[in-house]
């Protein structure tokens, strides 16, 4: 089992944290505290489930929890950027974070379902 602070996709999830956290306090008042924040508890939920996913068996749950997590964001950022909370140059490097970690997470995804089905092929063979 990997450190969870080592995989790519805690990194870009942090780094969207990081990056998000910064434009914050541009943001108008009523945004940042109503889907500023929701937008941040989302990211920081991507963050633990990843620590969870990394300590299991079972990654599926936690995997389709940041699946979930991450369409949010992206829209959130998406109604950001269209209602001019946030500039085009923000949401165009906010959104690079997402589509990475969409690509990480369906990488990773796949790769349960591998391993889940050779488990599966390999006990009823054996029956």
């Amino acid at each position: 089992m990997a450190i969870y602070t080592n995989l790519p996709i805690y990194q870009s999830a942090y780094s969207l944290l990081k990056a998000f956290v910064r434009i914050m306090p541009d943001m108008p008042r009523d945004c940042r505290y109503s889907l500023g924040q929701d937008t941040r508890k989302r990211i920081m939920d991507i963050i633990l489930l990843v620590y969870k996913a990394n300590r299991t068996r079972r990654k599926n749950e936690a995997i389709a929890g940041m699946r979930e997590a991450l369409v949010e964001i992206q829209v959130s950022l998406r109604i950001m950027c269209d209602l001019r909370y946030m500039s085009e140059g923000c949401y165009v490097s906010l959104a690079e974070y997402t589509v990475s970690m969409s690509k990480q997470l369906a990488a990773w995804e796949k790769n349960e379902n591998r391993k889940n089905n050779d488990g599966t092929q390999g006990s009823e063979s054996d029956a």
